[in-house]
């Protein structure tokens, strides 16, 4: 199956590198069905005959999710675009109905830089546990490296429910896709995120620093074991 190229447009880049976050509406439209499907047969599947599988080893039964997710003109490219630096693929999962995540940044790289592309496969809203995300938390040696406090404890040192914090709400319908730096403080409330695939990228490594970051990122998110029915994951 030959697909065209995924591309960002400029503005989309720039909204990005902004605020940390970009929605791509209709990115995934044209494989849809296909990448649902194939959703469903892995997770249909007895936990025991996952237990091993990243999103790689499930690419690897699809000719069509392996061109979807992993050639190199489809999210690779994408990541690329965004970042702005060549890139490795640093992990993934699929995901069935997790539960509610509160405020929290991804790590605490410093010179590492990582993107998530996210394609949800249900309707994300507010209500429905889709994701939140305060724009511009994204970067790095500035007052948002000190904000860790308030974002563990928002009821106590703000006087507001987590759920109230400031925030962007990315609405998403099936096939959008949506690309977001994980060291943005990001959460998402409700009744569950729903179903989810997942591709993460780190911009290729340029410093001993980013090396080891990127060294114990890997090894900090060795696979183990989901109780919600999805793959382990990897980020």
């Amino acid at each position: 199956m030959s697909l065209a190229p995924l591309s960002a447009t400029a503005a989309e880049i720039t909204h990005f590198r902004t605020f940390g976050f970009v929605r791509l509406r209709g990115a995934h439209d044209d494989v849809l069905t296909t990448v649902t499907e194939a959703f469903e047969d892995v997770l249909s599947r007895p936990a025991q005959d996952r237990s091993g599988d990243s999103i790689s080893c499930v690419a690897e039964r699809s000719d069509v999710l392996r061109e979807v997710l992993l050639a190199d003109h489809r999210c690779p490219r994408l990541a690329r675009q965004l970042l702005g630096t060549d890139v490795v693929h640093a992990g993934g999962d699929a995901v069935r109905g997790e539960a509610a995540a509160g405020w929290h940044r991804d790590g605490d790289h410093h010179a590492l830089r990582l993107l998530r592309i996210v394609q949800y496969l249900d309707p994300q809203h507010g209500p429905t546990g889709a994701l939140r995300i305060i724009p511009g938390t994204h970067r790095r040696g500035g007052s948002w490296d000190t904000f860790a406090a308030e974002m563990d404890d928002p009821l106590r040192l703000l006087g507001m429910d987590p759920i109230d914090v400031p925030a962007f709400t990315v609405t998403s319908s099936p096939g959008d896709l949506v690309a977001f730096d994980p060291h943005c403080y990001h959460a998402s409330f409700g009744a569950g995120a729903g179903r989810r695939i997942t591709t993460t990228y780190a911009s290729a490594p340029e410093s001993d620093e980013a090396r080891r970051e990127l060294s114990g990122h890997l090894l900090a998110a060795r696979p183990g074991p989901r109780e919600s029915g999805g793959l382990p994951a990897l980020t």
